[in-house]
């Protein structure tokens, strides 16, 4: 894919399974992404995100595979449409789930892309928290 990408990283204590449902089941979604979420999680369904007093997303499933999943944003702000996320799943020695993001495709490194570059930091976070926990911590809620 041309033009420029973000990429970030976590490691989670928690199985494969629980980190794979908090990306791909419309609980999961809900419960990490403090977003409205509806849709369903299989290749060709849509996810809508839709964030009090923000943006909306319209995330396109592209590829849901052992070992990573896949959106393209179909609907959003700014230069986010046409862009894809990538979530890649690895198990670390300790047996953390190591899962990788790479948001590709932006034209530029300027308005959303930084924007998105951090906010990904933070979704990441409260991702890994929910798998661990069952919930965001309460400073994200």
């Amino acid at each position: 894919m041309s033009g420029h990408d973000l990429c970030d990283a976590v490691s989670i204590k928690a199985d494969t399974t629980k980190v794979r449902d908090a990306l791909t089941t419309l609980h999961g979604l809900k419960a990490w992404t403090m977003a409205e979420v509806s849709g369903g999680g299989t290749v060709g369904a849509k996810w809508s995100l839709k964030y009090a007093n923000g943006p909306k997303f319209v995330w396109e499933i592209i590829a849901h595979d052992a070992d990573k999943i896949s959106w393209k944003c179909v609907e959003g702000p700014g230069d986010s449409v046409g862009t894809r996320v990538t979530y890649s799943f690895s198990q670390t020695p300790d047996g953390r789930v190591h899962l990788s993001l790479a948001h590709e495709g932006w034209p530029h490194q300027e308005g959303n892309f930084t924007k998105c570059n951090a906010l990904w930091g933070m979704m990441l976070h409260q991702l890994r928290t929910f798998a661990e926990h069952g919930r965001v911590a309460p400073a994200y809620s």
